[in-house]
């Protein structure tokens, strides 16, 4: 009798056995099938995180907030140096041409908005701006070379090193923001932007990871799975801009005075006798520059400077050019002889940076009694 309730006991422990390595078993089947569903399934474009994930505590720097100042500029908060940027109110008038990219998220390649990037002379614009029912949250930009582009070791864009950053200033984020940085503080004629904004949702009440590139081009990337982490370890979403020339358009001003010159065949010629001049002292005499001219007709004409010719011994002559302010001068030439039909002499002068003066000296054409002159501006408008 023993041995049979031995017999059934030792049937009951070994099915209790049996089950229970079963169960672990499955367990570990059933582990290893949602391992792979998050190989295969977890978000490779980071939509659900910041790219930090797996990563220990001296690698990572924190999550800054946004700091209470009111004023931009370079800022230390924590371990990390930046520039703050706020949005501005600009009117913007571009040099060239604007470079437009998508903000997306995602391996699909959702947009959630745009930016938007221009420059003038002096300032290099970003406009970001939301699309449907998203919001920003925040902006992260790095701009410079692309081989200084700050990675984590998993190969995901450091942000806490990135040398831009935008916090919307009030609560819930904005729908669209310019950030206004000087092209004195870039280096670079050509740069690369990444353009990072955490966007929020406002259906499905989800942050999103959004950056800013060129949908159509391969940004190569790989990706291996290690420790329940996946590295990356080429990953960029980014995109290159280059500084627009600011190319104004100029416009000629003759000089001109309705006593001491005349007009043939479009060309304006002033003549003055240099005992004339002499007498002027050191005040000199004056010709306006004049601007909207049809051919030889002044009638619509506008003065927009003058031309000063004084002597300032008795073999050189001072010439001065002066534009009235809201003008600027591209380059001069100006041309001179003993007689109309002698004018072989010039001096010319292209302004790298406008003016809106600017004199020199030529030599008197002695033993002659008078100056025939022939002066040209290229002007444009001033900010």
């Amino acid at each position: 009798m023993k041995k049979k309730y031995l017999l059934g006991y030792s049937f009951i422990a070994l099915f209790l056995i049996f089950a229970s390595c079963s169960k672990e078993e499955n367990e570990v089947i059933k582990d290893e099938i949602i391992l792979e569903s998050e190989k295969t399934n977890i978000e490779p474009d980071f939509v659900k995180n910041d790219g930090s994930e797996g990563l220990n505590d001296e690698e990572l720097e924190g999550e800054e907030e946004a700091p209470t100042t009111t004023t931009p500029g370079a800022k230390t908060y924590g371990h990390c140096n930046y520039t703050l940027l706020r949005p501005s109110d600009v009117d913007i008038e571009a040099c060239g041409n604007t470079t437009s990219m998508p903000l997306l998220v995602g391996s699909r390649k959702l947009q959630v908005g745009n930016v938007t990037v221009s420059n003038d002379g002096e300032n290099l614009y970003l406009n970001f701006e939301a699309n449907s029912r998203n919001l920003m949250k925040k902006v992260y930009l790095y701009i410079g070379a692309k081989e200084n582009i700050p990675f984590y070791s998993n190969g995901f864009p450091n942000l806490s090193k990135f040398n831009y950053k935008a916090f919307p200033y009030y609560y819930g984020g904005m729908k669209k923001a310019t950030y206004v940085i000087p092209l004195s503080s870039i280096d670079l004629d050509c740069f690369e932007i990444i353009a990072y904004s955490k966007v929020y949702n406002k259906d499905s009440r989800c942050y999103y990871t959004a950056f800013a590139y060129n949908k159509n081009l391969t940004q190569g990337y790989r990706y291996s799975h290690y420790s329940n982490c996946y590295y990356y370890g080429d990953w960029v979403r980014s995109f290159e801009y280059c500084k627009q020339k600011c190319e104004v358009a100029c416009t000629s001003a003759y000089g001109y005075h309705e006593q001491c010159g005349f007009c043939e065949d479009n060309v304006f010629y002033t003549f003055l006798a240099y005992s004339f001049i002499d007498a002027k002292g050191p005040d000199g005499f004056s010709i306006e520059l004049i601007t909207n001219l049809d051919g030889c007709d002044t009638t619509n004409s506008e003065e927009i400077g003058h031309i000063n010719i004084a002597s300032v011994s008795d073999t050189t002559l001072k010439i001065e050019y002066q534009v009235n302010a809201g003008y600027e001068m591209c380059e001069l030439s100006f041309s001179y002889g003993t007689t109309k039909n002698s004018i072989t002499n010039n001096y010319s002068k292209q302004f790298d940076t406008a003016t809106s003066i600017y004199s020199f000296e030529i030599e008197k054409q002695l033993p002659a009694s008078n100056i025939y002159m022939d002066s040209k501006v290229e002007v444009k408008t001033s900010k």
